[in-house]
């Protein structure tokens, strides 16, 4: 997650911050300290352990909320148990602040805004993040770069994920950078020509 945390950053903002180490949390207050960035906003694209496992700490550090849908508190809810499966700590987060956002919403940084989307599929609660001036979308595990999101955990439906994919994020230009969970970047028009996954 790093590259994508410090893709982020430029925009001043954290997005599934996710350090799991005292040198990962430094490496990250340090990047916001040499490029003199604000945090302004701590967003989550779904509440997957993985995606929101320090999202207690940014709160608490940055002092601001963790803003996400309001279906994905069910999981930030039950974080501790999916941190102790999976090897993740996940300490203070049953008293985390929490502020939901939802479609259309609009999250301004700057001179910048990102516009949120509702894209369930991977799992209850999924937003993705499009700032059109700057010709990027946040897509989280919706869309990867030759693949999609998985389907098969709580809340997962594929149905759905296809909707999600084709109703918003294809109707984007083809042009637009996708910055992926996981994984590297990639362009929707690439991803509408190749992916396999996409019926």
């Amino acid at each position: 997650m790093k590259l994508t945390v410090h893709w982020h950053l430029t925009i001043q903002k954290n997005v599934d911050v996710c350090c799991q180490s005292q040198s990962e949390r430094q490496e990250l207050i340090n990047f916001i300290e040499q490029n003199n960035l604000k945090v302004k906003h701590i967003l989550i694209t779904h509440a997957h352990i993985d995606h929101v496992c320090d999202a207690y700490w940014a709160t608490q550090t940055f002092n601001q909320p963790l803003k996400l849908h309001k279906d994905g508190e069910r999981f930030i809810r039950i974080a501790d148990a999916q941190a102790e499966m999976m090897g993740f700590n996940v300490d203070g987060i049953e008293n985390i602040s929490l502020q939901y956002i939802t479609k259309d919403d609009i999250i301004e940084y700057g001179n910048s805004q990102l516009k949120v989307f509702e894209t369930p599929g991977h799992c209850a609660g999924s937003l993705c993040f499009y700032n059109k001036e700057e010709n990027y979308i946040v897509t989280g595990d919706v869309l990867f770069r030759d693949s999609i999101g998985r389907t098969d955990l709580p809340t997962g439906d594929y149905e759905a994920l296809m909707a999600s994919i084709k109703n918003n994020l294809f109707n984007l230009p083809e042009n637009t950078k996708c910055i992926c969970g996981h994984g590297p970047l990639t362009e929707i028009g690439y991803e509408k020509e190749n992916n396999p996954f996409i019926n």
